[in-house]
C-alpha cells in the first residue's frame, strides 16, 4: 500500500512552480506593452493634448469640415 503524501508533495512543488512561471511569464509579456501606453498616454497636468479623436477635434489639431 502506498502512501498518498509520498505524491503529494511532488504534486504540490510542480503546481507552484507552474504557477510562479506563469506569472513571470505573463509580466514579461505585459511589460514592453505597458511601456508602451504609459509613452503614448498624455499628461493632462503638464498641459499635454490627449493623442484621443475627441481631445485632438477640441485642440484644433483635426477639423471636421
Amino acid at each position: 500500500m502506498t502512501s498518498t503524501s509520498d505524491g503529494s508533495q511532488a504534486d504540490k512543488q510542480a503546481k507552484a512552480f507552474a504557477r510562479q512561471y506563469a506569472k513571470e511569464f505573463q509580466a514579461e509579456m505585459e511589460a514592453p506593452i505597458n511601456e508602451l501606453v504609459t509613452q503614448r498616454t498624455s499628461d493632462p497636468l503638464r498641459g499635454e493634448i490627449g493623442q484621443d479623436l475627441k481631445s485632438k477635434i477640441q485642440s484644433g489639431e483635426i477639423k471636421i469640415m
